[in-house]
């Protein structure tokens, strides 16, 4: 015989692993700070790859410039106006990644709480029937007035 509950529960778990599940199994498997820190070192790699190439754009379309006034002050204060600029640019950028990625590890380890809460709402109605079926065998067999 269906049982309507364990069938609901079991389709509602199902559609949660469907939609929810690739957003939770990483949260499900790391702690918070190995979560943030891992997507710190990509957006850190990220930006310095974009950082470079936007300055290497910058400089080929400067080329005529920076060479025509090859004086070593100017590219020293060059240099370091860039180091300036990507070091703000840099630490603004991992700010907003780790506010980022702590609040989606927040959010993933609020579903992974109600995953965990609807995997037990069903081994509770899975034992809960078992201990029925226990009970109501042992009663027809072991009754003390038929001695079956």
């Amino acid at each position: 015989m269906l049982n309507e509950d364990k069938i609901g529960l079991m389709t509602g778990i199902a559609m949660f692993e469907k939609q929810e599940g690739k957003r939770i199994s990483m949260a499900g498997r790391m702690f918070k700070s190995d979560f943030v820190g891992r997507h710190m070192l990509h957006a850190f790699l990220r930006f310095t790859i974009a950082y470079v190439l936007v300055l290497g754009v910058w400089a080929m379309a400067s080329v005529d410039r920076l060479l025509s006034t090859a004086d070593l002050e100017e590219f020293m204060g060059l240099g370091a106006t860039a180091g300036i600029w990507y070091a703000a640019g840099l630490v603004i950028y991992l700010l907003v990644t780790r506010n980022i990625y702590a609040r989606r590890y927040d959010e993933a380890a609020r579903a992974v709480r109600v995953y965990t809460a609807k995997l037990r709402r069903l081994k509770k109605r899975y034992e809960f029937q078992n201990r029925k079926k226990e009970l109501t065998k042992g009663g027809r067999h072991h009754d003390g007035t038929s001695r079956i």
